[in-house]
C-alpha cells in the first residue's frame, strides 16, 4: 500500500511538471467589422443616374480569419421607409478567409432619381451585416471566432447619394 501511495504521488508530480502553460497555441484577436457603406454615382442628368452602394468589412484584429465554405457571408440590404427590417437583400458575398488588416466588399448598383419622393425626399437606408452560421462558435475552429459581434452591422441613409447629385 505504501508503494502504491508513493507511485501515485510520483505520477501526480510528473503530470504537474509536464503541464507547461505554453502548451496551448495562442490565437490573437480576430475581429471582423462592418467598416463602411459608401456611395458613388454616374449621372445621366442633374437628378438621375446610377448609384452604386458599396459595403466594406475589415478584419481589424491581429490574426487571420480562416473558416469553411458556407459559414459566413456579407449581406447588403436596402430598406425603404416603412418597410420591415432588415429590408430587401440586394447583395451577398460569401467568403472563407480574411487576413488581419484586409477588407472585403459587397456592391449593388441601381437607378436613382434624386427628385423623386422615394429616393430624393425619403431615401432608403442601406445596411451591411456579417452573417454567421449559428454554430460557428462551437465548430471546433478557433480561427473563425469573431471577438466582437457588436460591430458586425452598419446602417447608412441613402441621403448621401442625393448629396452626390447636388455637388
Amino acid at each position: 500500500m505504501k508503494t502504491l501511495k508513493k507511485l501515485t504521488l510520483l505520477l501526480i508530480t510528473v503530470l504537474f511538471i509536464s503541464c507547461d502553460s505554453d502548451d496551448t497555441a495562442t490565437i490573437g484577436t480576430i475581429d471582423l467589422e462592418a467598416t463602411s457603406i459608401t456611395f458613388t454615382i454616374v449621372k445621366d442628368d442633374d437628378f438621375t443616374g446610377t448609384a452604386t452602394i458599396t459595403g466594406t468589412i475589415t478584419n481589424i484584429g491581429d490574426s487571420n480569419f480562416n473558416s469553411s465554405t458556407g459559414q459566413q457571408a456579407i449581406r447588403l440590404y436596402q430598406r425603404s421607409l416603412g418597410a420591415a427590417a432588415p429590408g430587401s437583400l440586394v447583395g451577398t458575398v460569401n467568403f472563407t478567409n480574411l487576413n488581419a488588416g484586409e477588407t472585403l466588399t459587397v456592391s449593388y448598383s441601381r437607378p436613382w432619381n434624386s427628385s423623386s419622393p422615394a429616393e430624393g425626399e425619403f431615401p432608403p437606408d442601406f445596411r451591411i451585416i456579417l452573417d454567421y452560421d449559428p454554430d460557428i462558435f462551437i465548430d471546433g475552429n478557433d480561427n473563425n471566432n469573431d471577438e466582437d459581434l457588436l460591430n458586425n452591422d452598419l446602417t447608412v441613409s441613402g441621403s448621401g447619394i442625393n448629396d452626390l447629385f447636388r455637388n
